[in-house]
This record gives structure tokens, sequence and C-alpha cells, in this order.
């Protein structure tokens, strides 16, 4: 795209923007569904709220405090990070164990 299109526009920016819009309408629903990954950036309470059974998942790895204050602040993976648990593989795991016991 060049600095005239960006300024005046273009003849194909109607047909971008239709494809923009279908890309994050796509985005948003996938975000929203209740069986959405579990990504290492997520709250730890956010997780525990949209997934009740995480909260024994976490618990079982060594997580004991997924209750406490912190938990309302802190990521999957800072938690993981405090209590010396690799948190990709936690994430992983995680998500495969909401898959088996959701389904």
């Amino acid at each position: 795209m060049s600095l005239k299109d960006l300024f005046f526009g273009n003849d194909n920016e109607s047909e971008d923007s239709k494809v923009s819009e279908e890309l994050k309408n796509e985005t948003a629903a996938s975000e929203n569904k209740e069986g959405a990954p579990i990504t290492p950036d997520m709250l730890v309470g956010e997780i525990i709220t949209k997934h009740p059974l995480a909260a024994q998942f976490l618990m079982e790895c060594g997580m004991g405090c997924i209750h406490c204050p912190a938990s309302q602040m802190e990521s999957l993976l800072e938690a993981c990070a405090v209590h010396g648990i690799d948190g990709e593989e936690i994430t992983d795991a995680l998500n495969d164990y909401l898959l088996e016991h959701n389904a």
C-alpha cells in the first residue's frame, strides 16, 4: 500500500475492510468460546472463573494457593515461575486436561 493509497484511498479499500472486519469477527468469536484454550498470559483467577476444573488441576501441580489474592493479578506463567514449574508445559497440560474433562 502506497502513501497515496493511505491518504486518498484506493479501489480495493472497501474489499480490504470487508476482509479485515471478517477476520476481527472470527477472532472475537473464537476468543469468546467456552472451550477457548488457556494461554500462559491469562490471569490465574480468570482461568479458574472460566474453567472451574482448572483449580483442581493446578492444585495437583503444586499450586495450592490458587485462591490467594495474588492469583487475581498474576498470570499463569508468573504463578508457575513462583512455584518453580514450567509455564508452557503446564499450559499445554491444562488445555489437554480441560479438553478431556469437558468433552
